[in-house]
């Protein structure tokens, strides 16, 4: 029983997940922000949580309003849509079209803060350091290459010497006999 309502509530964000996809929106599912996991991750800031029948529980609702606290406090916007509504087509479309409407506000407000944070800067000025920071980025990008690359040649060194004293190990055994 207890798997048929834990795939039941997994074929229920999929339908979620779907429908929001439908929409060209940005979703990964499953997401840990923290030590806490959201059903579906909007963009970078929208949380959407499917709740089934379980989260009407006392104590379930108790943690989902902290749950939800804490991600609000976080910068998130938590929206949740319940299991019932979810399967409802027309509500599921008008939910999807709340995202998207969330979505896009969130994306102009991000859009007017970087225009804050550049308001008075000359443009040639702002280009320059963009360049700097994108160099700066790959220079990282390749230090961090070449430290994996490092780590690579170090753990083939080490098989090669457990590989050596395997074969040493080997040899002796054959003499002894």
């Amino acid at each position: 029983m207890r798997a048929i309502k834990e795939d039941y509530g997994l074929r229920t964000e999929q339908r979620v997940l779907d429908e929001l996809s439908r929409r060209k929106l940005p979703c990964e599912p499953r997401v840990h922000i923290g030590d806490l996991e959201v059903d579906i991750l909007v963009g970078e800031r929208i949380c959407v949580e499917v709740d089934g029948y379980y989260h009407a529980l006392k104590e379930k609702v108790s943690k989902d309003a902290t749950k939800e606290k804490h991600l609000e406090s976080l910068g998130y916007v938590v929206l949740r849509i319940n299991a019932a509504d979810a399967k409802n087509r027309r509500r599921l479309r008008e939910f999807a079209s709340s995202v998207v409407k969330v979505y896009d506000e969130e994306r102009n407000r991000e859009s007017q803060r970087e225009k804050a944070l550049t308001r008075g800067i000359p443009q040639e000025e702002l280009q320059q350091l963009k360049v700097k920071l994108e160099k700066e980025r790959e220079k990282e990008k390749q230090a961090e290459e070449q430290a994996e690359k490092q780590e690579s040649i170090r753990a083939k060194k080490l098989t090669d010497e457990e590989l050596f004293l395997q074969a040493i190990e080997d040899l002796s055994k054959r003499g002894r006999k």
